[in-house]
């Protein structure tokens, strides 16, 4: 092994350390068992984040693996504590299936992981830069809370919104990876590739999980868990488009939140309320659209337990209530800080389809890449059969009405561009590629229901294979029908935005590198927001006047009256006295111009940096086949 692949298996490791083990102690000091606690680590230990997170800046601590340590040995005594003064009897919570179900289930697990490693692996080395919008402002926000120690969602203004007086990002993503970049020094972005590299994995466990629990059916647990990596909707298409990096984290564990709440209804206990509800907080931390996702397949879920009991039991309306108050105090700097910053959110993407087209788009899966899923949409197909079936796993009914609701506002956000079209889906953002997202997780567990009901088939017609013989027979197949659950299909997906350029190359990083080694610490230097150079900061250190792309005219304000008035007229600084004020404001003392260019921004460059060579006050310094630096004159800076 070499030295990079060291680098990356040891941020893998240090990664998984770090999303797993907090939540692991919380847990089981919450006195959650069994592969519900393994599914529940991860959400936990982003709530656990997202509790402490804004708290330590406030008491003046800095963060760091040391204080995530310390708030998660914190919050496990806290729910020891209460486990013990109320002394509330455990009930069973393992799975009672023979051992080797529970290999199977791990191996199924282990297979969908090992497939999203690939995918991103071959696309991305673990190393590449990620080229599309969102990324800049990811890996400067990591490389900010690495650096500052600074985990206040309230704090990441310094990105891109330094005028802001309400501003307020869910950070627990980034202030995980922030950790894990802390530990080993890796560049960031091979922090944020490991990272997303384990969403499919994490994705598997959370929903293999769950379905176990609803169903107590390993085959249909383990289906879904091999199955839960093939879809190209997710999470390969949210990890390319946006990227939507936190929102893909955050959808991977809506399963495993549902697991807890199914859990803590079956038996309400202080463990089993608190852990749902900081699993909760953590959902939101990451990304506030998650959690109201997630409610809508939470109502179906105790529709469905209500209606076939036919009651609506008063200790189910206490133990909501309960998991609510303690999720509201828990995650208080979560609710109030995404309420202050409300209001805004949608986006009028243009709807370029028919209802009927959506709908072929959504069964087929052949958005992105063209072409369809045939065999997945196969499965679906035989799953709704299954459904009539296979009584055994009636009991997921609510969780695939959950995921159809998604199906149709992927289909009216993809064909429609009415008001109260836009009103409906504004929780995401207007964006069809969340959607569709989100509806295809019901379609995972359908198309594993259509490979356990063909697996029942061929066993009643085949008397020597056993059921679960069967099924693992047709998974096989499977696999190899899609050439390794489509794992060619999802790494061409991945590598679309790891290409060298067109927002960063390696030339640029390069320039980058460079300037680091000029600007002096605490200086800014002035850059074009849509040019690829925010990423100076993440790669090198170097602090940009634009931390990440403007979309204007409404970034305008949180952007500040100073940074908007370099933006458009920094290149009269020989002339203009409220430049040059803004300049030594700033302590602006180097100017980064590149080729880069963000897909579906403004061409570059922007009316500020037209004509460099012509201002006086510019000194070229450094220069490369796509990178300027130009020093500015001391006498502007220091006056």
């Amino acid at each position: 092994m070499n030295g990079a692949a060291l680098a990356v298996a040891m941020t893998a490791a240090v990664y998984l350390l770090v999303v797993i083990a907090p939540g692991l102690l919380v847990g089981y000091a919450s006195g959650i068992r069994g592969w519900l606690l393994a599914a529940a680590a991860a959400p936990l230990t982003y709530g656990v984040i997202g509790i402490y997170g804004p708290l330590v800046p406030l008491i003046g601590l800095r963060w760091n693996v040391l204080t995530l340590l310390a708030v998660s040995v914190l919050s496990a005594a806290i729910a020891y504590g209460l486990g013990r003064l109320t002394r509330t009897e455990r009930r069973p919570q393992s799975l009672d299936w023979p051992r080797s179900r529970h290999w199977m289930l791990a191996g199924a697990v282990l297979v969908a992981t090992g497939v999203g490693l690939l995918a991103m692996g071959r696309a991305s080395g673990f190393t590449a830069i990620p080229q599309w919008w969102d990324a800049s402002f990811h890996a400067n926000a990591i490389r900010f809370i690495a650096d500052s120690g600074n985990s206040s969602p309230a704090a990441l203004k310094a990105v891109n919104a330094t005028a802001s007086n309400n501003f307020f990002y869910p950070n627990a993503y980034h202030v995980l990876d922030a950790t894990v970049q802390q530990l080993g020094g890796w560049p960031i972005p091979q922090v944020m590739d490991v990272s997303n590299g384990f969403q499919a994995g994490l994705f598997s466990l959370s929903i293999a999980v769950m379905v176990a629990r609803t169903t107590r059916m390993p085959a249909l647990a383990a289906a879904s868990a091999i199955l839960a990596c093939a879809f190209t909707q997710f999470p390969y298409d949210t990890l390319t488009w946006g990227p939507l990096f936190p929102f893909t984290a955050g959808v991977a564990l809506i399963p495993a939140l549902l697991a807890l709440l199914g859990r803590a209804m079956d038996a309400p206990s202080p463990g089993t309320v608190l852990t749902t509800a900081i699993a909760g907080v953590g959902l939101t931390a990451v990304h506030p659209s998650v959690t109201v996702a997630a409610v809508i397949p939470a109502a179906f879920f105790l529709a469905q337990r209500w209606i076939t009991r036919r009651r609506v039991p008063l200790a189910d309306l206490r133990t909501l209530l309960l998991i609510a108050v303690v999720g509201g105090l828990t995650g208080v700097f979560q609710v109030l800080g995404t309420l202050s910053a409300a209001g805004g959110g949608g986006s009028a993407w243009k709807a370029d389809w028919t209802a009927w087209q959506a709908v072929e788009e959504f069964t087929t899966g052949s958005r992105s890449i063209g072409l369809p899923e045939v065999w997945l949409a196969g499965l679906c197909a035989v799953g709704v059969i299954g459904l009539f079936l296979l009584r055994s796993t009636r009991p997921l009914l609510w969780w695939l009405v959950g995921g159809a609701v998604f199906a149709v506002l992927f289909v009216l956000d993809s064909s429609s561009e009415a008001p109260w079209v836009r009103a409906v889906t504004q929780p995401w953002w207007n964006d069809s590629w969340r959607l569709d997202a989100i509806g295809a997780m019901g379609s995972v567990v359908l198309a594993a229901v259509g490979l356990v009901t063909i697996g029942r088939l061929l066993s009643r017609v085949t008397p020597r294979l056993t059921s679960v013989a069967a099924v693992g027979l047709v998974a096989l197949l499977v696999i190899i029908a899609t050439r390794g659950l489509y794992v060619n299909r999802n790494t061409e997906r991945l590598a679309q935005a790891f290409s060298d350029g067109p927002v960063v190359s390696h030339t640029m990083e390069a320039g980058m590198e460079e300037l680091a080694r000029l600007a002096p610490a605490g200086s800014l230097v002035m850059n074009d927001p849509f040019d690829g150079s925010p990423w100076m900061w993440s790669l090198a250190g170097a602090h940009p006047v634009f931390g990440h792309a403007l979309i204007l005219p409404g970034d305008a304000v949180p952007a500040g009256p100073q940074r908007m008035l370099l933006f458009n007229r920094f290149n009269m600084l020989d002339t203009d006295r409220a430049v040059q004020a803004a300049v030594r404001d700033l302590n602006i003392r180097y100017v980064f111009v590149s080729q880069g260019q963000i897909v579906g921004a403004k061409p570059s460059p922007i009316p500020g940096l037209k004509g460099l060579d012509q201002v006086r006050s510019l000194t070229p310094v450094w220069r490369n086949s796509q990178t300027a630096v130009y020093a500015v004159s001391s006498q502007i800076v220091d006056g």
